[in-house]
């Protein structure tokens, strides 16, 4: 019988908070997709209305882009820490990931600002992508501990 780990075991494990658009339907699915394929633990996860990403972005000084935008706060749990946004997020997520979607870092050998093309189509577009802005796969009980209230 497996346990869930504890909440030290969480924080120590969890070092990156991932903040996204709660009411996008793509962006929860990427989200759950994320932890699952997230073998170290390492991101844990926050929608961008919630108090904490207020909390997170107002301390470091950021003014959200808009909803299409996704944050990654790496160590997050040490203020003061960088933030990446849009296509270097995107990145630094595929680093952490397992084969094959850790390959996708070697995209970073591209230029930031065709990235960021890339990242502003695909974010225009993520309702229809996902079929639907309430097409959601709520997250199951191994990676539901990961997403922070």
């Amino acid at each position: 019988m497996q346990t869930s780990p504890s909440k030290a075991a969480q924080a120590r494990y969890a070092r990156h908070l991932i903040l996204y658009d709660g009411g996008c339907g793509f962006c929860r699915n990427a989200v759950v997709a994320v932890a699952r394929l997230d073998p170290a633990r390492a991101f844990q996860f926050a929608s961008l209305d919630s108090k904490l990403a207020g909390e997170m972005l107002a301390e470091r000084r950021i003014a959200p882009r808009g909803a299409g935008t996704m944050y990654v706060l790496p160590n997050w749990q040490h203020s003061g820490q960088s933030v990446l946004d849009r296509a270097s997020a995107a990145l630094f997520i595929a680093r952490g990931l397992a084969w094959p979607w850790k390959g996708l870092a070697a995209l970073g050998v591209l230029p930031q600002w065709f990235l960021d093309r890339c990242y502003d189509a695909i974010a225009r577009n993520r309702h229809r992508l996902s079929r639907g802005a309430d097409a959601c796969e709520m997250p199951d009980r191994t990676v539901q501990d990961r997403f922070v209230p």
